[in-house]
């Protein structure tokens, strides 16, 4: 299925908006509104703090929900998963970084 994103409602859209679809895809959420900013931002830095950026370079938490404020409104079709199975996929994709490197046989 084909990645569909709709900004239209996001105030002062820039032309990164297109691109964001794939952030929203990578933390396995839907829609930024009111109520999730929050929850993206932790999911965000819990995926840096794992080695898994998904923004360009590190932004303060402050500021990066200020950046999700920003684009309230922005919506995909992107299915939407509980915070713990995000975090169970980051943890296998961690998992299977350290198992590439080799040697972690007792």
């Amino acid at each position: 299925m084909a990645l569909q994103y709709d900004y239209r409602s996001v105030k002062n859209a820039d032309d990164n908006a297109p691109r964001f679809a794939w952030v929203l895809m990578a933390v396995d959420v839907s829609e930024v509104n009111q109520w999730n900013v929050d929850e993206i931002a932790f999911r965000l830095k819990f995926a840096e703090t794992c080695g898994h950026n998904f923004l360009q370079g590190s932004m303060s938490m402050g500021s990066m929900k200020a950046y999700l404020r920003s684009m309230i409104g922005y919506k995909t079709n992107v299915g939407s998963r509980t915070r713990f199975q995000f975090m169970k996929k980051i943890m296998r994709a961690t998992e299977d970084k350290v198992e590439r490197l080799g040697g972690h046989d007792a």
